[in-house]
């Protein structure tokens, strides 16, 4: 529902707030006032162009299914701002989010009663058709696909079988490679053991060369040693040299030890598999992770490749489809046929409440196959009873408010309707009637109607008026919520002239309306 307008340097309404009530709220006021710019200010929320001033500004507080949106547009250096929630947002949003919860029916708006799919909306919601239609939407859809996909598959078979030739020669030559990038990495690592230890094998055999060089000097060496020993007076001094021996061959097995053991098939292998991986990523300039999950996505195209490329089992499944489509059809049509006298019925029934004995009004079926059914729903009407047209031909600005106002009590599409000048041409009795029927639609839904006939203002749970004023030969307009006194002069004023009678008789009228 909507909460609250606020509109600054509006036209000649200079700053006003103005708090709304969930039922029935009126706005009367004398003409020339600016009872209808309370429409204009949400027509301009929605976006509609037009010569606004510097500093234009209007701002609506919504209220849904326990959140409250707050919506803004003003007009800043010429150009329009829009906000959702103070937050700078755009046109669409913000006439999206309006648009799905107001409607707006002023004496000059014809567009949205006239549109088919405003009329197809109404007539399938009162019918209870909105599931059925959903399914015939989603059913639709998957046909239309399916048939895109079948055409597509046709048209580029040979494109098709080149692309999957091409994948399966990218795959085989990425997966010949055999190794996940995790696996590639221990590879890596163990090449580079082995590197080093080449580097290390490499300087233990230049150390034991040189030991091996010396080795036959080391024997002589030894040999005579052992001799010398015999003679005693020179054991103590040879005895010394004995350590220096050891400590030679002791080098001599340390270096031995130091020799790392490895398999050339090994190393071979290893050298190999890193040439492969090193010129795939030359080749397609990519790390080998990168590489890898190119490789997933190849797999994954042609996995769909191989899905769709049978053109008999999507002609299976488009055939199960369709006939699963002419069903819905079927039955969304019956659906429509069988609540098709009701809906006339009952729309002629408040059209001559609110004073349109004479009028007609039909629901034709025009046949047109698609999105949303077998046929187009289209509202005939005619104010006189007879040679019932599209209402866009016939209906005049008053009549498309009442034709509304009726197809809203059978089927309302917002959460609140504004209504502007609904009761031009009708007084007396029928205006009583309509009034107890705004009443009535107001208990579901929030209405706001602008209004100059006295019954339809007794209708009202809150009354507002619109009053010129001046300020230094300025006229500016002020939006006044009026209390229970001033109501019944408001009310008074509407039947005439403020006095006595007339208050008396709007308390009589207000009891006649609203039954109190």
């Amino acid at each position: 529902m909507l909460v609250r307008l606020n509109l600054e340097n509006f036209f000649l309404i200079k700053g006003e707030e103005l708090y709304f009530d969930k039922g029935l709220n009126v706005i009367t006021g004398e003409t020339g006032t600016g009872k209808s710019l309370t429409l204009s200010s949400l027509l301009f929320l929605m976006g509609e162009e037009g010569d606004y001033a510097e500093g234009t500004c209007v701002e609506a507080e919504l209220f849904s299914e326990g959140e409250s949106v707050v919506l803004r547009r003003e007009i800043v250096k010429g150009r329009s701002r829009y906000y959702l929630n103070g937050r700078g947002s755009n046109k669409r949003v913000v006439e999206e989010i309006l648009s799905s919860q107001v409607l707006l029916q002023g004496q000059n708006d014809r567009t949205k009663i006239t549109r088919l799919d405003f009329q197809r909306d109404v007539y399938d919601r009162f019918v209870k058709a909105l599931e059925i239609r959903s399914r015939v939407e989603k059913a639709y859809e998957e046909v239309g696909d399916l048939r895109e996909r079948l055409k597509n598959l046709r048209e580029k078979r040979i494109e098709r079988e080149i692309r999957k030739r091409l994948l399966e020669e990218e795959i085989k030559e990425i997966d010949s490679i055999g190794l996940s990038p995790e696996s590639y990495g221990q590879v890596k690592k163990r090449l580079e053991e082995i590197n080093l230890a080449e580097k290390i094998n490499r300087l233990v055999l230049s150390a034991l060369s040189g030991l091996e060089a010396g080795s036959e000097g080391l024997k002589v060496v030894s040999k005579a040693l052992k001799e010398l020993l015999s003679f005693k007076d020179v054991k103590d001094q040879l005895d010394s040299l004995e350590p220096i021996r050891e400590t030679l061959f002791e080098i001599e097995r340390s270096l031995k030890g130091m020799l790392v053991s490895y398999s050339q098939e090994e190393l071979d292998s290893l050298n190999e598999k890193v040439f492969k991986v090193q010129r795939l990523e030359r080749k397609y300039g990519m790390s080998y992770r990168e590489l890898w999950d190119h490789l997933q996505k190849l797999k994954e195209e042609l996995k769909r490749f191989e899905e769709e490329e049978n053109p008999e089992g999507l002609e299976e499944e488009l055939k199960r489809k369709e006939e699963e489509l002419e069903r819905l059809y079927h039955e969304l049509s019956e659906i429509r046929q069988r609540g098709k006298e009701e809906f006339e019925r009952k729309v002629l029934e408040y059209l001559k409440d609110m004073g349109l004995e004479k009028a007609s009004f039909k629901v034709h079926f025009e046949e047109r196959v698609g999105r949303y059914g077998r046929e187009q729903v289209k509202f005939l009407f005619s104010s006189y009873g007879r040679d019932e047209r599209e209402i866009s031909d016939v209906a005049s600005g008053g009549e498309v408010s009442r034709l509304s106002l009726a197809l809203f009590m059978l089927s309302p599409p917002a959460q609140t309707y504004v209504l502007d000048e609904v009761d031009t041409g009708i007084s007396g009795i029928t205006s009583i009637r309509l009034a107890r029927l705004l009443r009535e639609l107001s208990k579901n839904t929030q209405l706001i109607v602008i209004t100059h006939q006295p019954a339809v203002a007794c209708a009202g749970s809150k009354h507002f008026t619109t009053r010129k004023e001046y300020m230094e030969d300025m006229p500016l307009i002020k939006v006044v919520e009026l209390g229970e006194e001033e109501r019944l002069e408001e009310i008074a004023r509407l039947m005439g002239k403020v006095n006595e009678n007339t208050i008396k008789g709007a308390r009589d009228l207000i009891k006649e309306v609203c039954g109190v």
